[in-house]
């Protein structure tokens, strides 16, 4: 079955964890640890409309165990807001609302410009 609506997620910025404090849970190494943060949007025909938020989760380059955000402990809770935070929506999240407008906005002014000049 085919849906023509619905979410994704994307890719948006990775970041290396170089504190050598932050170990791996489950193989504990020290300094292995990226952190990853992934925008999702809802789409329609596969055109985004607009962002629903930004999600992420780490994991250890070593034994490529993977944390999501609810399993982070409290230190890097507070560093993946901060990653989070600096990670910008892209424009084209809305690139699905912009057409919209475009395509109302449009022909109200080509019909404005119409009765002026026409």
């Amino acid at each position: 079955m085919i849906f023509f609506y619905g979410t994704r997620s994307t890719h948006l910025k990775t970041a290396p964890l170089d504190d050598p404090q932050i170990q791996c849970q489950h193989c504990h190494t020290a300094g292995s640890m990226t952190m990853s943060v992934f925008g999702k949007y809802a789409h329609f025909f596969w055109i985004p409309l607009f962002s629903i938020g930004k999600t992420g989760g780490t994991q250890c380059n070593h034994c490529k165990q993977v944390l999501r955000k609810r399993e982070l402990s409290p230190q890097l809770k507070t560093t993946y807001q901060e990653l989070k935070s600096a990670t910008k929506t892209p424009v084209w999240y809305f690139s699905g609302l912009i057409l919209l407008s475009a395509l109302i906005v449009l022909p109200l002014l080509a019909s404005m410009v119409f009765r002026i000049f026409g």
